[in-house]
């Protein structure tokens, strides 16, 4: 059991929930000053120290009902509200795509590397000097913590934040139009310019320290506070670069013909269901405030089955009662009665922008 796994829940779940919310805002050509106070004042939340020094303390990983708790908190600590549908719809985009990118990393540095690349984009997106100099302390807290632990030690971490995702299947439409998920929510994991190849050579690097492994021939990243991350996973999937530089790759010719097929046929499914030509469960479609049909995501027929089986055995050893305590608390915190002022729907601020 790895007792660093609750750091790469908190930042890369933390990162995602900003980068839908940032393209969203955008989309919905909120006024830039409101923008930036919902994008500050969420980072800053986000960043909350007290919230950090729980994470970052050594613990089995929490459930993830307590760590959503944490981050729902945070992103209502704005102008900005969601309804209970919305955010369950978030939550599952947010888990999706971070369970995508621990299966396409190819080793534990490129894990570490799409994590900084989440820390990275915060930079970007606020404007307080208070939040830069916090970020900077994030991406020392990182390499610190994790530069002292083994390969191996790593990659349990992430085999141990893919169990605790395994039973979130949910189809979702950016994910299908770049041909990187099928229509039965399973992943098509592409190449790229980053590969670690880590499962070849696990028996020679796997017991090495992080920061000392000698690793010569490969591109693998740089930890530096301002260093090339070169990998793609942890990239805000939203930017237009990222398109650009997903389309870029080059793809073995026996596979091009397939995926292109595969994403084409998700996309058919998505619209017919959208314009009513395919039967669809009332689970299906959603609105939200906060999205538009781009970001549309469509939750597998079979998730409830197993959720219903995931909240009859859960095992009591990933959860630890005091570190919950602890979130809980925090989450409780963020939401006190001086901040109810500052909120407001969703709805009305998209009037207002009009």
């Amino acid at each position: 059991m790895s007792l660093h796994v609750n750091p790469l829940m908190y930042l890369n779940l933390g990162g995602e929930m900003l980068y839908v919310i940032q393209h969203r805002l955008s989309a919905q050509k909120i006024e830039e000053r409101k923008t930036i106070q919902v994008l500050d004042d969420i980072t800053a939340s986000f960043l909350n120290p007290k919230i950090l020094s729980t994470v970052f303390q050594q613990s089995p990983l929490i459930n993830l009902s307590s760590l959503r708790a944490t981050l729902e908190a945070i992103s209502l600590s704005s102008i900005m509200k969601l309804g209970q549908s919305s955010m369950n719809k978030l939550f599952d985009l947010m888990m999706m795509m971070f369970k995508y990118q621990l299966i396409a990393c190819t080793g534990p540095r490129e894990v570490i590397l799409a994590t900084l690349n989440h820390v990275d984009a915060l930079r970007d997106m606020v404007t307080q000097t208070s939040a830069h100099e916090c970020i900077t302390l994030v991406h020392r807290m990182i390499v610190d913590v994790y530069g002292e632990l083994s390969h191996d030690e790593i990659w349990q971490a992430r085999n141990e934040c893919l169990i605790a995702l395994a039973s979130i299947n949910v189809r979702v439409s950016i994910l299908l139009r770049l041909g990187l998920q099928n229509e039965d929510t399973t992943f098509n994991i592409l190449p790229q310019n980053y590969d670690e190849k880590f499962e070849e050579r696990r028996c020679e690097v796997g017991s090495n320290k992080l920061l000392e492994s000698n690793q010569k021939g490969y591109n693998l990243g740089s930890f530096k506070l301002f260093g090339d991350r070169v990998t793609l996973l942890g990239k805000n999937i939203y930017s237009p670069n990222y398109v650009k530089a997903a389309k870029n790759r080059q793809l073995p010719k026996n596979r091009e013909r397939s995926l292109k097929d595969r994403g084409t046929r998700a996309e058919l499914g998505m619209l017919a269901r959208q314009l009513g030509t395919e039967e669809a469960t009332a689970s299906r479609p959603f609105s939200l405030d906060l999205f538009d049909d781009q970001e549309t995501i469509e939750i597998d027929d079979n998730r409830n089955e197993g959720e219903g089986e995931e909240k009859g055995t859960e095992t009591p050893g990933r959860v630890d009662a005091d570190h919950k305590a602890k979130l809980d608390y925090i989450s409780a915190d963020l939401e006190g009665e001086e901040k109810l002022y500052k909120k407001m729907n969703l709805l009305q601020l998209l009037d207002e922008a009009e």
